[in-house]
């Protein structure tokens, strides 16, 4: 019985794997020209950033952060804030600022905040199948539609 618990420690053969992500930024073809005193709402980002999940996830909380802010406070308030407060449906892709099915904004009413070019962001997940960190960098000349 000991030699099966010292291999079940150290193999770690029942815990689930990491759930792997792959990202992708493109233009947004359903960008609105920018006109002053209108909120960002999801569909005026200029570019998507998609990020694909290896496998369906139902997610408890979303949130994208600078990584530089994240490297000196811990709980930082995300550019993208979103919650769930029950169930919410298994996803193997979302979008940055787009909505998610059974999931919140973390503040009533608030949007997606716009991405800066050539700037380190971390995503990150929580899940029933524990936390994701998962970090990118958006590219200098960020593709915008005309």
């Amino acid at each position: 019985m000991l030699l099966g618990l010292t291999v079940y420690q150290l193999m770690d053969w029942f815990r689930p794997a990491d759930i792997q992500i792959v990202h992708t930024i493109r233009p947004n073809p359903r960008a609105q020209a920018e006109r002053p005193g209108r909120r960002m709402g999801p569909t005026r980002l200029p570019y998507l950033v998609s990020f694909a999940l290896d496998r369906p996830v139902r997610l408890k909380e979303v949130r994208v952060v600078p990584t530089s802010t994240l490297a000196t406070n811990k709980y930082a308030s995300g550019l993208w804030h979103l919650v769930s407060d029950s169930n919410s449906v298994p996803v193997r892709a979302i979008v940055y600022g787009q909505p998610i099915r059974g999931m919140r904004p973390h503040v009533r009413g608030a949007w997606a905040d716009p991405l800066q070019p050539q700037t380190d962001y971390t995503l990150l997940l929580e899940s029933d199948q524990g936390r994701v960190r998962y970090e990118f960098r958006t590219p200098a000349n960020l593709p915008v539609p005309r």
